[in-house]
Formats: structure tokens, C-alpha cells, sequence
């Protein structure tokens, strides 16, 4: 079974080289990939892959040729990635990487040392030294202009790896119109997955997303390069008249931007890729926080950038580099890779493939087990039972969804959003007891009130029972989820109806016990989060 896809890849610098491990572990899985997002180096990630390069031609860990190697074709210049800086670039980051551990306490004894300054000066003006004391504010001044023209400038430049890439665009989509500029609406069309880039735009005040639907002329390697522009890394970047800085100011995650995709094609995945150092929490004090200050302002809104409709996912993937170590050898990038491919592969198919597969042949047999006591207790047939899992969407704590369901093919309620308040599927959910109604539904199980309005419509109309079973797993006293199971057909009005509930709640609370390690096996938290 082919699996469409919507993929958001994080920023991370040179953290994002992991990416390449997850796109292998898709591939080995037959993904179809319907759209491709990201922020800074993740949007490298989301552009080759979205032109149609393979995990393997960006990193092959069988011949170690690398993307590197198809960029030193374009431009010689490009030996390793240190080469992405610029020609002095590099020395540039490398000494800003050593150094910045050391930052707050560099920047209060340069404070210090300047007030020392100022107030000698003070008194050299005092005592009439007056040339000595104009030089000494000079040179603070001099000093203090290019320390903040630094800053804000960047150590180094986009130009060389965003003008490779643009070629290599152009190389790939177009190889027979030599200067062609690959745009954003080339995207989106004749094959291709669309395309998601986030940057910060500082001269609106806002999140900028590149698209072909919203920025259609705008050359793929510009929104590249303002998304990459990490701040004092990289020089701001001017697109169109605005200018950019690197996207994980605003939204390093962005899932969010497949909205309308998504909305369009429900049954799609939503796959958002996020970074984490191995070493998540560090001892900081008052004076080494600024290096972490920076790092969760740039990537610590990976939850909130997940936030929108449909199935989404959430791949968290470990890795020992940092953010600037772009100098790591051949043999580590390998390494890394593969480690993520690993990691990637366990939580892809244990989430995407192995649990819902579990769960929706166990909705089946429930089926079955209810069509059986129903033709064996009451003589009846029943082609209309339903059976689903209602299970809360992960941070949410006031609703369940139907999942993983059997026998909704004809009816609007698969997948629905259901309310815990008002709802027979809610009530067993809090009380851990099973419960049964027959329709119409009482009051207090109608899910009443304005907010519910397109509920009510898209629930079942010809419902004329419902039972809902509670099921716990792995000792647990709080259900795990509920087995919510329906009917077409009218009960009749007598004892047997007790020995119909009776029999299949023991049978459901049964069958999902033997099923009770392999699912709580399939419920443990390994990377993928709900």
C-alpha cells in the first residue's frame, strides 16, 4: 500500500544532515510524496528531494559521494561543506563557534573594560588630557560601530551555496534551458510535490512562506538562501525588496503550512520531521544561557508549528551534532545517516504501518464477533455494524476520535472529532464502564449546542443502537481507548438484548486482551509521537 504524504523537515543547521536518514527510511517504504516543506536546512532537504533527488544522491553510504560532489561540478570552489560559507567564511563561523560557549562572559568583561574606559577618560579629560582621553572615546566608539556592524551583518554570505543550487535546479528540472531560473510555481505541477518554504520577513514583521501559490515568480535558491539566513551566521538576505533572516525565527517546524492540502485530502499523513540534540537537558547558569536562549527561540516551537487538521505525525530523531559543525568528516555524516535510517525505520513502522494495520484488523474481528453474537443470539443480520476506535488525539483532553474504523465507508462520521462531554463513547471514556443506548439517544448523549451543529449533521441517521466498550491496557485503571460499535437494525425489546451486551462486551474486553502486550508494545512512545 503506497502512503501519500505531506513531509515538513525542521531547521537545524548541520543537524539537518540526519533528514537524509529519514528520507531513506520513506523511500524503503514506498512514500508517496505529495508535498515537501522546511525551514532552513530543512528546506535544502525539501527542495532537492521536491526536484527529484534521491536520499541516495545526497548521501550514498555505500560510495560516499554526497551532494557535495554534485555541487563541485557547478562550482569548483565547493570541496566540502565548510565551502557553503565562502571563501573566508568559514574561519569566520568556526572562530564565532569556539568562542560563543564563552559569549556572555566575553560580553560583561568587554562591558566592564569599557566603563573602565570611559570613566579614565573622564578623568584624563579632568586633568586636561583632552587628546587622550578624545582618542580613547574615539577608538570605543570605532570599536563599539564595527562590533554591531558584525553582528548584524553576518560572518558570511549565501551566495555560494544558494547560486549552486539554483544551477543544480536547473540542471535537474531543465536540462535542455542552459539559465533557466527554477521558481516556486514550477512546483506543484507536471509531477512535481509542491513546495513549502518558511523565512522570516523583518521589513513586514512577519512569517514569510514561500509557495507557488503565494510567491509564484520567486527563484527557489532566493527563498533557499532567506531561509538559511541564520542570524550573525549569515548576512540578511534582500527577496523582492524585503529582507530576510533565517525561518526558524518564526517556524522552524512548519506542518502547518500543508493546511489546505490536507484538508483536501484527509486520508493523507502529515509527516513532521524534528531535530533534537542527544543530551536534552543542560546545566545552565546565569552567566552560559545565551547559546541555549538562542537554540529554543529558533527551535523550540516544534508542537505549536504542528498544530493543523488531518493525520499528523511527529518524527523526533536524536543526533550528537551541533548546530555549526559542518566540519564533520565523511565517515561521521555515513555514520549519522544511518543511524537516523535506523531509528527512522523502527518508529515509521511501528506508527504508520504496524499500529494502525493492528488496530483496524482488530476493528474487523470485533466486527466479526459482534455479526456472530447477533445471528447467534437474536437470528439477525446485520450489514450495517460499524465498529470503531475512539482514542484522544495526542494533547487534546476533552474530545476522542473515531479511528482505524470498519464499516464507515458510506457514512460522514469516519474520522469525526467527538466531544467527551455529551456523547455515549465520552461518558464510557470517564467512567471506564460500558454503555448502551438505543436510539434516539438520550438528552444528555446528543451532542447538543451550536458548536456542535456539523457534528449532529455528519453523524449516522439511520443509527438505531449503539454500544460502547471501555478497554484498558497493560494494568492500566484509565481506559486506553474506547471500542464504540453500532448498529442499523432495530433490537428488540426484551431479555435478550441483555445476553446480546453482556456477550459482546466480554468478547471485546476478551479479544483485546490477548492483543493487550502487542498493543501496548504498539502504544509506547519510540521517536513518533501522536
Amino acid at each position: 500500500m503506497t502512503h501519500r504524504m505531506f513531509v515538513a523537515f525542521a531547521g537545524g543547521g548541520a543537524k539537518g544532515l540526519i533528514h537524509l536518514g529519514v528520507l531513506r527510511a520513506l523511500e524503503a517504504r514506498d512514500v508517496e510524496f505529495k508535498g515537501l516543506g522546511g525551514t532552513s536546512a530543512g528546506a535544502i532537504v525539501a527542495v532537492l528531494k521536491a526536484a527529484g533527488l534521491t536520499a541516495d544522491e545526497l548521501l550514498d553510504p555505500k560510495t560516499g559521494r554526497s551532494l557535495v560532489q554534485q555541487l563541485s561540478e557547478i562550482d569548483p570552489g565547493i570541496r566540502t561543506p565548510r565551502d557553503f560559507f565562502g571563501r573566508w567564511g568559514w574561519r569566520k563561523v568556526l572562530l564565532f563557534r569556539e568562542l560563543l560557549p564563552f559569549l556572555p562572559m566575553f560580553c560583561l568583561c568587554t562591558a566592564g573594560l569599557c566603563v573602565l574606559l570611559v570613566f579614565f577618560a573622564g578623568w584624563l579629560a579632568a586633568e586636561s588630557h583632552y587628546v587622550v582621553a578624545g582618542i580613547i572615546v574615539i577608538a570605543l566608539m570605532i570599536g563599539a560601530f564595527f562590533t554591531v556592524r558584525l553582528f548584524f551583518a553576518g560572518l558570511a554570505r549565501t551566495t555560494t551555496l544558494s547560486l549552486a543550487i539554483g544551477t543544480l535546479l536547473q540542471r535537474r528540472l531543465f536540462p535542455s534551458e542552459p539559465g533557466r531560473i527554477v521558481v516556486m510555481e514550477d512546483f506543484g505541477r507536471d509531477g512535481r510535490p509542491t513546495l513549502k518554504i518558511v523565512s522570516a520577513n523583518l521589513s513586514r514583521g512577519r512569517l514569510q512562506l514561500f509557495s507557488p501559490e503565494r510567491t509564484p515568480k520567486v527563484p527557489v535558491s532566493a527563498a533557499i538562501a532567506a531561509s538559511i539566513s541564520l542570524p550573525v551566521i549569515f548576512e540578511p538576505l534582500f527577496v523582492d525588496g524585503d529582507l530576510h533572516m533565517d525561518g526558524g525565527i518564526v517556524s522552524n517546524l512548519p506542518a502547518w503550512s500543508f493546511d489546505e492540502e490536507r484538508e483536501l485530502d484527509p486520508d493523507a499523513i502529515t509527516l513532521a520531521i524534528e531535530i533534537q540534540t542527544a543530551t536534552e537537558r543542560r546545566l545552565l547558569s546565569k552567566f552560559n544561557w545565551l547559546a541555549a536562549f538562542i537554540q529554543t527561540g529558533l527551535f523550540g516551537s516544534s508542537e505549536l508549528n504542528l498544530r493543523a487538521a488531518g493525520r499528523a505525525e511527529r518524527l523526533v530523531l536524536s543526533t550528537s551534532l551541533s548546530l555549526l559543525q559542518f566540519d564533520l568528516t565523511a565517515a561521521q555524516a555515513i555514520q549519522e545517516v544511518e543511524d537516523a535510517e535506523r531509528a527512522a525505520l523502527v518508529s515509521l513502522d511501528k506508527w504508520l504501518f504496524r499500529r494502525p494495520e493492528a488496530y483496524r484488523n482488530a476493528c474487523k474481528t470485533t466486527k466479526a464477533l459482534v455479526d456472530d453474537v447477533l445471528e447467534t443470539v437474536l437470528d439477525q443480520r446485520d450489514p450495517r455494524v460499524r465498529v470503531a476506535i475512539a482514542i484522544p488525539d495526542k494533547g487534546f483532553f476533552k474530545s476522542l476520535r473515531l479511528r482505524y474504523s470498519t464499516g464507515y465507508d458510506s457514512y460522514h462520521d469516519e474520522g469525526l472529532l467527538v466531544p467527551i462531554d455529551g456523547t455515549i463513547a465520552g461518558h464510557a471514556w470517564l467512567s471506564g464502564d460500558t454503555l448502551f443506548e438505543i436510539a434516539p439517544l438520550p438528552q444528555e448523549f446528543r451532542m447538543d449546542g451550536p458548536e456542535n451543529r456539523l457534528r449532529r449533521k455528519a453523524a449516522r441517521q439511520d443509527l438505531k443502537w449503539m454500544l460502547c466498550v471501555p478497554i484498558s491496557i497493560g494494568g492500566d485503571k484509565r481506559p486506553r481507548f474506547v471500542v464504540q460499535i453500532d448498529g442499523g437494525n432495530v433490537m428488540p425489546q426484551d431479555g435478550r438484548v441483555d445476553t446480546v451486551i453482556t456477550r459482546i462486551e466480554n468478547d471485546a474486553k476478551e479479544f483485546f486482551g490477548l492483543l493487550a502486550e502487542s498493543l501496548h508494545e504498539l502504544e509506547d512512545s519510540d521517536g513518533l509521537e501522536k
